[in-house]
């Protein structure tokens, strides 16, 4: 049996995606894998992101031309079985890509997983046969056991289905539990049998160890355990606690799995670093903190948490993983005045986000200045409100930087359903996730706080030369202050040897030095 796993994200993290081909090859079925990039050329990660921020035109999505997806079609439509993993800005391309399928191999059998069809099941359910609801490791292995056994789709758990146009939502799938997640295979993490799909070239090429190197670096992109108690109003995370109370609750494997896995990827590929993604980190308990705190340092790296949250930051908890590795960590704040932090239904209001910096602020000669994630451009927040932020941001202990997002109104998110309209949601279906912030004077105050904090004297000067001009933009001064937080974080992070967000090149120097010190302290 041919089967295809196709990952729509434009880049090659996948982790959800890695998880469930892992499942299924180890259940003994042959996958080949295909992530779809963009230009493999020329839009990295840094150059992506670079262009976003600093106000260029970030192109370099070419999905809307449908007719470059014939190529891709003809090459999976010779396959029995195709899995595409999407979020909801994929989901025009993907169903494009399904009809295109469909006409050339009416019988092929076609499932989709991921948030799209999780949040829109009774959208992504008319243009394939199978959709899987939420965790697809197990869903997955069923529904290619009842293809290769020549068995109906009829009734199989956690799935809707749509046979002959006859749309069936069948019973829900109860969740995997700790030791079903203990038992579960490695995260598919290899050369052999990856592909990618280049939008810009329009052909499927094998993934190499020079693609994935640039694309990744030195880096193991992970996520622990998945769950999130919180109800974030622009996460659909409320969508999965409504579904099963069980979404709310952290789940994963021990610490013992999770660091094997770490040292297994590692007899692969170079990795010199962690990146965590989990949407809590410090969410567990200080018990298994300490545990992981143990075990870590066996694998010779350091680590970076992309998900915390300041409601659940504690000094030892900080102190523990600080002293096993932790180099850097993202926090959400989100914003800095409580009308906004309520709006957004964030668990931490501004008394606990300065007790948080406190605690961070102790260990800034332990790891690279935190970097709090903030949304601006919201146009249900006054010009006083964001002037309340920045005043709070004044008044924190240092040292941190700042990631400004502009605010978007994602499908499937409570914002999205208390904000907009059915034909607004689905307009947002063909269009980028995160946009660059506009380049105003409100937004350029802000963003000084990535680079320094101003002096009191300062900050009153900067205030009043903006005054009535808070929506006046200044494209030129945001690519210089953002060019300038760029050299910020880039000496903060030589200082504690944290590479992972600097070029390839850069990394692989910094990766054969570190051996090359490995190797003369062990002779």
């Amino acid at each position: 049996m041919k089967i295809y796993a196709v990952s729509m994200d434009r880049n090659l993290l996948a982790i959800g995606f890695r998880r469930v081909v892992a499942a299924a090859k180890s259940n003994g079925f042959d996958v080949q894998s295909i992530y779809f990039l963009d230009d493999i050329k020329e839009a990295t990660h840094a150059g992506s992101w670079w262009r976003q921020k600093t106000g260029e035109d970030f192109g370099v999505n070419f999905l809307s031309e449908e007719d470059r997806l014939d190529s891709l079609a003809k090459y999976l439509s010779d396959g029995d079985v195709i899995a595409f993993s999407l979020m909801s800005v994929q989901r025009n391309l993907c169903k494009a890509l399904c009809e295109k399928v469909k006409e050339l191999n009416p019988d092929i059998k076609i499932i989709l997983g991921s948030y799209h069809p999780t949040i829109f099941p009774e959208d992504a359910i008319e243009f394939s046969d199978a959709i899987a609801i939420g965790e697809g490791e197990l869903i997955f292995v069923d529904f290619l056991n009842r293809v290769k056994n020549g068995e109906s789709l009829e009734g199989l758990e956690g799935t809707w289905t749509n046979i002959e146009g006859e749309i069936t939502k069948n019973p829900d799938r109860e969740l995997m539990t700790k030791e079903q997640m203990e038992d579960r295979a490695l995260m598919d993490y290899a050369l052999e049998n990856n592909y990618i799909y280049s939008v810009a070239d329009e052909k499927v090429t094998p993934l190499t160890d020079k693609i994935f190197y640039k694309q990744i670096g030195t880096v193991y992109n992970t996520i622990w355990s998945v769950g999130c108690p919180y109800r974030c109003s622009f996460c659909s995370q409320d969508l999965l606690n409504d579904m099963n109370p069980e979404y709310a609750q952290f789940r994963g494997p021990s610490p013992a799995y999770l660091v094997n896995e770490i040292k297994e990827v590692q007899k692969k590929f170079a990795i010199d670093y962690v990146i965590f993604y989990d949407s809590d980190f410090m969410g567990r308990s200080l018990a298994e903190l300490k545990e992981f705190g143990r075990l870590f340092p066996e694998t010779g790296l350091k680590f970076i948490l992309s998900g915390t949250n300041p409601a659940t930051i504690r000094e030892e908890k900080m102190r523990v993983l600080t002293d096993a590795g932790l180099v850097r960590i993202k926090m959400g704040m989100e914003s800095g005045n409580d009308e906004m932090l309520e709006f957004f239904k964030r668990p931490a209001k501004t008394k606990e986000l300065r007790k948080t910096t406190q605690i961070l602020s102790k260990f800034k000669n332990k790891m690279v200045a935190p970097a709090f994630e903030m949304i601006i451009d919201n146009p249900l927040e006054s010009q006083d409100q964001l002037y309340k932020t920045i005043d709070f941001l004044h008044s924190l202990d240092g040292p941190f930087t700042l990631s400004l997002f502009s605010m978007h109104f994602m499908p499937g998110t409570a914002l999205s359903r208390e904000e907009g309209d059915d034909k607004f949601i689905a307009e947002q279906f063909d269009k980028e996730y995160m946009f660059s912030y506009k380049p105003n004077a409100l937004n350029n105050l802000l963003s000084i706080f990535a680079v320094v904090k101003p002096s009191p004297m300062v900050l009153k000067f900067l205030k009043r030369i903006i005054s009535g001009k808070e929506e006046k933009k200044y494209p030129k001064l945001k690519t210089f202050l953002y060019r300038a937080m760029l050299i910020r974080r880039a000496i903060d992070s030589v200082r504690f040897g944290d590479y992972s967000n600097f070029p390839t090149w850069v990394m692989f120097a910094y990766h054969k030095t570190r051996h090359l010190k490995l190797n003369f302290l062990s002779e």
